[in-house]
This record gives structure tokens, sequence and C-alpha cells, in this order.
């Protein structure tokens, strides 16, 4: 898992699942969602800005960076591009899965998001445990609340 000052965690959701997430800007929301994704595709149901120490948690070689860029009507909108791009390269890459490990917002708009993106293969520790079918805009909520910006994402599963 990457360094980062965002938390997120599972909540109950009536049949999908859905997270709830808390960073201290818009880039680094995006990034902790992108955590989120990774997280909830191997079965963990949260993570916060504590740094980890157990070996499980190592930070694996990078396999590969990717630069991304996406448009969206609005930054919802653009927060579930982010994650359903994210979701299609750690399902569809072969051979899979890869895993979003750290990233590099270069540009983040209202409706613009440019940045490098870091994927590590799965080792024996690191596998795919819950399937998600995609990202929905069911119950989408991101706005800042106070100092921080907050997110509510559904998962399809």
């Amino acid at each position: 898992m990457r360094d980062g000052d965002g938390r997120w965690r599972t909540i109950e959701h009536t049949a999908d699942l859905a997270v709830e997430l808390e960073a201290s800007s818009p880039a680094e929301l995006f990034l902790t969602a992108a955590d989120a994704l990774i997280g909830v595709l191997r079965g963990e149901e949260a993570a916060s800005a504590e740094p980890e120490t157990d070996s499980a948690s190592a930070e694996q070689p990078v396999s590969e960076w990717r630069e991304l860029s996406l448009e969206a009507s609005d930054r919802e909108a653009l927060l579930v591009d982010w994650l359903r791009e994210l979701l299609y390269l750690t399902t569809m890459t072969e051979p899979p899965p890869l895993f979003f490990a750290k990233g590099e917002i270069h540009a983040l708009s209202e409706t613009r998001i440019e940045a490098r993106v870091a994927f590590t293969g799965a080792t024996g520790l690191e596998s795919v445990e819950r399937e998600l079918k995609g990202v929905t805009y069911h119950d989408l909520q991101l706005r800042r609340r106070g100092d921080s910006w907050y997110a509510k994402i559904v998962f399809d599963v």
C-alpha cells in the first residue's frame, strides 16, 4: 500500500459494497479511492493513514507504470471513471492481476485527471479475494467536509 494521508473503510450496503473515503485534498482522495478499490478486491475491510509494519504490507516491486488521462462531466463522474479505469487495468491485464501500488497526479480539475500510476503484480500474499463487476453512480458522494474531502462509492459485486 502506498504512503498517503487518506483513509477508507467498507460500510454495509444493500446488495452491493460501499466504501467511505476521507483525505486532505481532492488528489489525495482519488489516490485513496484507488487504494480502497484494491483493498476491496483483496478482501480488506479498511485502511488508515497509519503505516503498517507486518511483512504482508511490505511494498511490492513495481511491475509497470501507466500514464492515465481521463475527462468527465464533473468531479464525481471523474472519480467513477478513474476507478473504472483502474478496475479495468487490474482485471483485464494479461496475466492478471496487477494491483494499483501508487500514483502521481500531475493535474486534477473538476473534469480532468492526468496521472502516472504504478502497478505491482500479485504474489502469494496478494490475490483477488472479491470480484467486482463495476463502480456505480448509486449513492455517490464527493464533497469537501471541513478541512478534508469525503467520498462514498458503491461497488457492484
